[in-house]
């Protein structure tokens, strides 16, 4: 007892003064200094962006009442519906008018790549200067009728399938009324728009999303993913884990810290993903005291185990191999090695318990031995006087009879029969031997009660021919159905053997459809049989009780053998055996 308290204070004091403190100061500090930074790092990047994305909203709303102000304009109005009544030096001034006041647009407001006026009587789309197409484009009735019911759609923004370049296009589209002429169109630059959100990356590897209800995306993701990605990070961000206030998503193979902006004054959406471990990448304390701490924890971690392999794990090796030899049947083992004081107590404990085991199991074992010796030549004695007059009788009618091939045949088999039942120098035979003798002794009871009772044998399922098995196991099976089973059955009596079996187990089933089994008789049966499962019982031993002690004593089949009602309606009796 002194020694295992010793023992365990050594454990204990040296765990505790080693990496206990260590452990607690390291993890608090590495935690706190984690979040703290992080925090920090994530704050300045939202209130960047906000500022970035401000500036932005604020061009988008500059772009929005120029062009609603030019709509509204009286001189506008008055062209798109008095423009017959107006002499050719008239249009001609309120044309160029135009199309300065479109230049200047386009060319001082920020993203704005074109401006245009679609008049829908004129049949014309006026253009800001530099204009692929010129100054003027043909406007068909059907190209007005797709603008006028764009801008009707909730918003003034609309990624519009322009006429002029068959190609979707980032535009405000306005009109002054639902029945008006004529309509204005500033065209965005998405050329300048993505330099303006690239411009705004500071992190390897950071990813952004501009993008609207109407199926307008701006991205430096791959462009044959950009729909997948808006479609997997809209679904995503609502579900998704948050960690210090924002919200982190999966991409691929990498996580991002999700900043989510909304411009006021339209529908459109900024979405920056800055990749989780690009945050601290400019901060090199932090990193550097894991790195340093890490060393610290490894060095102590090697100094603990190395103390506890010797103070613990080699003396605990040296028993476990000395248990592992009496499991593998040496029961003599000893130890001799008493260099660890704190295990000498137990060195000395085993190598006694292995001595007074050694004894035990030779006097247990030469018990048995006598006992399975003795019970095998006591059934030996019960079978051949029983079977001996039915035989010789039964063979003194067939001479009689004159069959004289038959009687040969006979004779062979009783030959068969008692020379393998007269062999007591085996204890122990192959299943195969086994079941070859049940089926000389079938064969014999078969003669004796033909056309009374039909016998039938399942081939022995491969592989398990060598199984080792106690000697005479299977006759006394057949025996009891015979003489209990189907002894009164004057015709149509029915005894099966068949197996069951898997990889590593054989199940041999015996089973008749006497009438004769009553349900008191099967529940003394099952009681007497669970009496003989222990081998200390002292009990007499006949049949199916003498089996069952043999079993119990072939120590791998000690609750093998099993009665039940047979689906036939007599006695079914099931040994299982492992291979």
């Amino acid at each position: 007892m002194h020694a295992q308290n010793t023992l365990l204070k050594k454990i204990v004091i040296l765990f505790i003064a080693l990496l206990l403190p260590l452990l607690l100061i390291g993890f608090t500090a590495l935690y706190y200094g984690n979040q703290i930074l992080r925090k920090q790092a994530l704050s300045s990047i939202d209130s960047n962006s906000t500022t970035y994305i401000s500036h932005l909203d604020n061009s988008m709303y500059t772009i929005y009442t120029t062009a609603f102000n030019l709509a509204t304009q009286t001189n506008l109005q008055k062209f798109a519906t008095n423009h017959s009544g107006l002499s050719t030096y008239e249009q001609g001034f309120q044309a160029n008018l135009l199309r300065e006041q479109l230049s200047t647009a386009q060319s001082s407001l920020p993203f704005c790549e074109s401006t245009h006026i679609y008049f829908r009587d004129l049949g014309k789309i006026y253009n800001s200067s530099g204009y692929e197409t010129g100054s003027f484009s043909e406007l068909s009735k059907e190209d007005f009728s797709q603008f006028k019911s764009s801008v009707q759609e909730k918003g003034a923004l609309h990624n519009y399938d322009n006429p002029l370049t068959n190609q979707k296009e980032l535009s405000y589209l306005l009109m002054p009324s639902s029945n008006a002429s004529y309509g204005i169109s500033f065209v965005l630059s998405k050329e300048e728009l993505t330099q303006y959100l690239e411009d705004n990356i500071a992190y390897p590897g950071e990813k952004f999303l501009f993008t609207n209800e109407r199926n307008f995306l701006l991205t430096n993701f791959q462009s044959n993913k950009r729909t997948f990605y808006e479609d997997f990070i809209y679904k995503t961000i609502k579900n998704s884990d948050i960690f210090l206030g924002y919200p982190v998503v999966k991409v691929d193979t990498t996580d991002y810290y999700v900043f989510s902006y909304e411009l006021s004054h339209t529908s459109l959406r900024y979405i920056r993903l800055v990749p989780t471990n690009a945050i601290l990448n400019s901060t090199r304390i932090l990193p550097t005291f894991m790195f340093v701490f890490s060393i610290v924890l490894s060095l102590v971690c090697i100094i603990f185990f190395i103390a506890v392999y010797k103070i613990i794990h080699k003396p605990y090796v040296h028993l476990l191999n000395a248990f592992n030899g009496v499991e593998q049947g040496i029961f003599d083992t000893k130890i001799t090695d008493f260099n660890s004081p704190d295990f000498a107590y137990l060195y000395h404990s085993f190598n006694n318990m292995t001595s007074k085991l050694s004894r035990l199991i030779e006097q247990d074992y030469n018990q048995k031995m006598l006992l399975q010796k003795a019970e095998l030549k006591q059934l030996q004695a019960q079978i051949n006087p029983h079977f001996l007059y039915n035989s010789f009788f039964m063979l003194q009618r067939m001479i009689k009879m004159g069959l004289s091939e038959e009687s040969q045949e006979m004779a062979s088999a009783l030959g068969k029969y008692f020379r393998y039942l007269t062999r007591n120098s085996m204890d122990n035979v192959t299943l195969e031997t086994e079941y070859e003798h049940a089926k000389t002794y079938a064969y014999i009871q078969g003669l004796r009660f033909a056309g009374r009772i039909q016998i039938e044998f399942e081939d022995l399922p491969a592989g398990f021919q060598h199984l080792p098995v106690p000697k005479l196991i299977l006759q006394p099976l057949l025996e009891n159905a015979f003489n209990y089973g189907l002894t009164n059955e004057m015709e149509n009596g029915l005894l099966k053997v068949h197996f069951l079996h898997s990889e590593d187990s054989l199940t041999i089933i015996v089973e008749d459809n006497g009438e004769e089994l009553t349900d008191e008789l099967l529940q003394s049966l099952e009681e007497k049989l669970n009496a003989a499962k222990d081998t200390s019982t002292d009990y007499e031993m006949t049949g199916l009780l003498n089996i069952q002690r043999r079993l119990a004593i072939f120590s791998d089949y000690t609750y093998s053998l099993n009665i039940s009602r047979s689906d036939m309606g007599g006695l079914c009796v099931s040994i299982c055996l492992r291979d």
